[in-house]
């Protein structure tokens, strides 16, 4: 893994982990390194929130991603 991969692996985890206190502490902090960072890699961003959404969605439902699979393996 080169350095720049190895940068972005981080910056991708630790950002999708991140609370909203910790992203705005790195904004100010570290505006270059932020901004550096968040522009190079916002279509990765963009996905990682899309399916954090979706997961949160379906998560949310009484049924749940558990269930749901476990349904489908049922009636099969």
């Amino acid at each position: 893994m080169t350095e720049k991969e190895l940068e972005k692996h981080n910056f991708l985890t630790w950002r999708s982990y991140a609370d909203a206190k910790g992203l705005e502490n790195a904004k100010e902090e570290n505006h270059e390194v932020w901004e550096r960072l968040y522009s190079g890699y916002a279509n990765e961003i963009e996905v990682i929130n899309s399916t954090k959404q979706v997961y949160e969605s379906v998560s949310q439902h009484e049924t749940g991603i558990q269930k749901f699979d476990l349904s489908l393996k049922i009636s099969i």
